[in-house]
């Protein structure tokens, strides 16, 4: 499908980057850029986590601070220096006073949010942290039209490896998984040979789709974010985001859980008793209502758990819909967040404990 990525050169390129060290350089094109993030997820004591993004060889960093509200997730992202581990920020976005200021180290961070004293760490777990490939490609078309004429092009799209110091089969396992699309290429990806030639023909699928139509803008991003680490579990989620043109783009989040124990994918009717549960789905509903009216979804009476795109947090699960699944697009993305207590009545005997 046109809209999701083929990020096949991307994982080629993460998992050489990470597997031979980068035997050699990868030629990029001036209209090209590669860049290489470590990612940590460091958690609280309340069930509250940061991700922490640092590019290599950079001062530069990203951190997504996730905290609990009403029963609901939130989040605040903060851009900011790293000045001999010691960071200072306000919120990205319309917000008054978030601000978070403190020391970032290997043993986590510790420091204030807003006027609150924090202390984050590194979660139990087998999984210390990811890598995080981003690859970007720009360019104009017609090259010699003006500038009111001409047509941007931007595509954005990153890859993700938990860390594998340990080599476990586990981990490659999983991270196979994550990034599927290369499950069915007969490549070997410790070798970089024809490694330019696929990066190009990848972009050039989208470049010549873009530059024969009559759209004037195209913009595309992909990247991903960790919403649990535990000895048991871990949950990704990987954001798409689209523009052709129009009034608005379009966006998606996938999520991602997998079993720390065997790097199996957990699917909703893995872990529920019965994805049918009328109990379940009524309260499933009611949380709905207590957000929006009624009238603000398609048929709240007809909605289901079964493939249910959903995540896992120290503070529960939430089953999630993207835009136009029950609702439009004027609602966004609609979540439910059901507390630990809440939902182990619905759980299977051997899922009853994921959560710690």
């Amino acid at each position: 499908m046109k809209t999701i990525f083929k990020i096949l050169i991307l994982i080629t390129i993460s998992i050489i980057i990470s597997c031979s060290n980068a035997e050699k350089e990868i030629q990029l094109t001036e209209n090209e850029k590669l860049q290489v993030f470590d990612m940590r997820y460091l958690t609280a004591y309340n069930g509250e986590y940061l991700n922490t993004i640092l590019e290599e060889n950079s001062k530069s960093a990203f951190v997504d601070y996730i905290f609990y509200t009403n029963q609901s997730i939130d989040a605040f992202v903060f851009d900011t220096e790293i000045n001999e581990g010691y960071i200072k920020a306000e919120a990205i976005g319309d917000y008054e006073t978030n601000y978070i200021e403190g020391n970032l180290s290997d043993a986590g961070f510790n420091g204030k949010i807003d006027d609150r004293e924090v202390n984050f760490v590194s979660a139990k777990s087998p999984l210390s942290g990811a890598k995080v490939i981003r690859y970007r490609y720009t360019n104009v078309y017609p090259t010699n039209a003006s500038e009111e004429d001409m047509k941007t092009f931007e595509y954005y799209s990153s890859i993700f490896l938990f860390n594998n110091d340990s080599k476990s089969s586990i981990i490659d396992k999983i991270n196979l998984d994550i990034n599927s699309e290369i499950t069915d290429a007969k490549l070997d990806i410790n070798k970089l040979s024809d490694v330019k030639n696929i990066l190009s023909n990848d972009v050039l699928w989208f470049y010549n789709e873009w530059a024969g139509e009559y759209m004037s803008h195209y913009y595309s991003i992909s990247e991903y974010g960790i919403d649990y680490l535990s000895e048991k579990i871990a949950s990704i989620n990987k954001y798409f985001y689209e523009y052709t043109g129009g009034a608005h783009g379009y966006n998606q989040k996938d999520y991602k859980v997998y079993s720390l124990s065997n790097g199996e994918r957990l699917k909703i009717e893995d872990i529920l008793i019965n994805v049918n549960d009328s109990d379940l789905l009524s309260k499933v509903k009611q949380k709905l209502l207590s957000m929006a009216d009624e009238e603000s979804y398609f048929n709240l009476d007809e909605i289901s758990l079964q493939e249910n795109n959903f995540y896992i947090t120290s503070k529960g699960l939430t089953f999630t819909w993207g835009i136009y699944e029950i609702a439009p697009y004027s609602m966004g993305d609609s979540e439910v967040l059901f507390l630990v207590d809440e939902i182990k009545p619905y759980l299977k005997d051997e899922y009853k404990n994921i959560f710690e």
